[in-house]
């Protein structure tokens, strides 16, 4: 990283405004960034905390198609300025940010489903992001948050968000068994969440130790660390192989209610459509490659429900805030 500082000026009287920059592959700036003119029904957010996603990691060591982008979409921070016609937010509110510009006037905006738009600009990959000290965006872009929740908390509400969307989306139940691919933060989260549901048992899966033995020691009842198929032994085959001496060895009966896929691997996807049980669920969340294989005679021999997830809803993560985070009906 490099650090590249000029005096600019801006609007909203901000001299000052540090933004993390995609310049080339591996290689990031700290730089001024004008902050765009407030509307009258935007916010100015000074920023104070945002999380790392995974995406911003695969944005820095590739090459964007729209550079320099600023990076950053799960941010959090204080209302600084709001526009002339804003009555629903008040400087200094403390509010987290929603990184998905949706247009509201496609058909999916219009039935409710603004996270699938079809002309969704997001924060840090095809508009700049929010790893920057002011940003400005619409005040319904932005969410109040208590002062219960630090501001290090704060940094993983989007993420959090997208955990409960996967919740619902698979209709989380109490007596289930929920198997979850991948114990980096999106899996942990997706656990979080299970158990915040009640699920009976929570089983996990990972080619890392680490990350197995982190998530057992929070949330996993049972942890897994995947092996290889360091023989080339045919794909399916090995993943059947191995998902069953895992059924015999925890007990899992035929398999596990709902299964949520957050690697994006292609033997992962195998492994988990075998582990689910006949009728089961499987929600596919990681991001792979563009072109999966997946055993579908095995999914419609076992009528499974397959869906998939995308970011969440915004109306959802509302409601989910003042219920799950502030306590409030």
């Amino acid at each position: 990283m490099t650090e590249a500082l000029t005096n600019g000026h801006s609007a909203n009287g901000i001299t000052s405004n540090r933004s993390v920059v995609w310049v080339a592959p591996s290689n990031v700036d700290i730089q001024h960034r004008d902050v765009k003119e407030l509307g009258e029904e935007d916010v100015l957010v000074e920023v104070i905390s945002t999380g790392i996603c995974g995406s911003d990691a695969h944005v820095w060591e590739s090459n964007p198609a729209k550079a320099p982008p600023v990076l950053g979409h799960e941010s959090a921070g204080k209302i600084s300025k709001v526009g002339s016609k804003v009555t629903s937010r008040t400087v200094g509110q403390r509010v987290a940010i929603e990184p998905g510009f949706a247009c509201m006037k496609c058909e999916f905006c219009i039935r409710g489903n603004p996270n699938i738009c079809a002309n969704l600009a997001y924060c840090g990959h095809t508009e700049n992001g929010t790893l920057t000290q002011y940003f400005v965006c619409p005040a319904h872009m932005t969410v109040p948050i208590p002062e219960s929740v630090s501001w290090l908390e704060a940094g993983c509400i989007q993420p959090l968000a997208i955990a409960v969307q996967l919740g619902r989306r698979a209709n989380m139940r109490a007596h289930q068994t929920v198997a979850v691919f991948g114990c980096g933060p999106l899996g942990l989260l997706v656990m979080a969440v299970a158990r915040a549901y009640g699920t009976k048992k929570i089983i996990t899966f990972d080619i890392e130790k680490s990350r197995v033995d982190f998530a057992v020691k929070y949330n996993a009842d049972i942890g897994v660390v995947c092996p290889f198929n360091t023989d080339k032994v045919e794909p399916l085959a090995f993943a059947t192989d191995f998902m069953n001496k895992i059924i015999a060895e925890h007990g899992l009966g035929s398999g596990v209610d709902l299964t949520i896929e957050a690697t994006g691997a292609e033997a992962c996807v195998q492994m988990a459509v075998v582990l689910t049980k006949s009728g089961g669920t499987f929600i596919q969340a990681g991001l792979g490659k563009s072109l999966t294989s997946v055993p579908l005679f095995l999914f419609t021999a076992k009528e499974l429900n397959m869906k998939a997830n995308d970011a969440f809803k915004a109306q959802a993560a509302r409601k989910d805030i003042k219920i799950v985070i502030m306590n409030q009906e």
